[in-house]
């Protein structure tokens, strides 16, 4: 497996009538792919501050661009910023999802 398009779960993955595949695009349509991270830092530096203070990035980036393509950062999106001083519990985490 070289793409994630490679794998099973995408090729096998159905649309909302159930039947169709995700693949299989009707003419005019787009169906898009996105991959969603989010990363922890530290806004002053790992010296200055330690590990007193930590920010939350979630990004977004869309695997339908070419793998050589995906990860440069025109073309990542900042979907949101979670704000610090400290990093939220989990529960607290998906109200920013």
């Amino acid at each position: 497996m070289k793409d994630i398009f490679d794998g099973p779960a995408l090729r096998q993955f159905r649309g909302p009538d159930g039947r169709t595949l995700f693949s299989v695009q009707a003419e005019g349509s787009v169906h898009l792919v996105f991959s969603l991270f989010v990363d922890w830092f530290n806004p002053f530096g790992n010296k200055k501050a330690g590990k007193s203070h930590s920010i939350g990035a979630i990004y977004l980036v869309c695997l339908n661009f070419p793998p050589h393509l995906r990860y440069r950062p025109e073309n990542v999106y900042l979907a949101g910023v979670i704000p610090g001083p400290s990093e939220p519990e989990l529960h607290q985490i998906n109200h920013y999802l």
